[in-house]
């Protein structure tokens, strides 16, 4: 993948968290509506967010039905503070 593409798709997976933490509880489908993408582009970013544990779902019962829905994870939870103490000693 060349520079310029892996910026874009960086790009694309940081809007959508920044989306996804603006407006938690949202299917894969309402997501793509709101932000006028193909559902393939939005459940691909959204398995390689999950993958990289910034996104969690949570599968509820809503009217009638099982819907998955979207959630962030806190940006103060992706943070591991041992690693950033270890560092503040050497600085």
């Amino acid at each position: 993948m060349n520079h310029i593409r892996r910026k874009k798709v960086f790009e694309a997976r940081w809007f959508l968290y920044e989306f996804i933490n603006k407006n938690p509880e949202l299917s894969i489908y309402d997501l793509s509506k709101k932000l006028n993408w193909h559902l393939g582009k939005v459940d691909y970013h959204v398995k390689k967010l999950i993958k990289g544990g910034i996104v969690r779902k949570s599968e509820e019962f809503i009217n009638g039905r099982i819907e998955t829905l979207y959630y962030p994870i806190p940006f103060k939870d992706l943070i591991n503070w041992d690693e950033m103490t270890e560092i503040k000693k050497h600085i």
